[in-house]
């Protein structure tokens, strides 16, 4: 993984992390809604990008369009107030599976 990029200009903050897509079957509808809650408790704008693909990480249909399977690398990117602390945050829930209880059988 590539370390976090921060940029400050005046009032601008922006910031970019790579994260790695670890869930069996890719982001779907249900990491997809986690991650656009959590982008949408957030002033800043954050946006996540595949290769050329930009998308809005508050707009859960715009998410799905990304097709990220297991193994896929995303950027996160924030510009805005906060964008350090959101990037984090998904950064987190990446890391963390979205928090997918693995107990439970399938």
């Amino acid at each position: 993984m590539m370390e976090p990029r921060h940029i400050e200009m005046g009032d601008l903050h922006s910031c970019s992390e790579e994260v790695i897509v670890n869930l069996e079957h890719g982001l779907h509808l249900v990491p997809c809604s986690k991650i656009a809650e959590l982008a949408r408790s957030h002033e800043c704008e954050i946006h996540i990008r595949k290769l050329d693909q930009v998308v809005d990480a508050k707009a859960v249909f715009d998410l799905m369009t990304l097709r990220a399977d297991q193994g896929t690398h995303l950027i996160i990117e924030a510009e805005g107030p906060f964008a350090e602390q959101a990037v984090q945050q998904m950064r987190d829930l990446f890391e963390n599976d979205f928090y997918v209880d693995r107990s439970r059988p399938s």
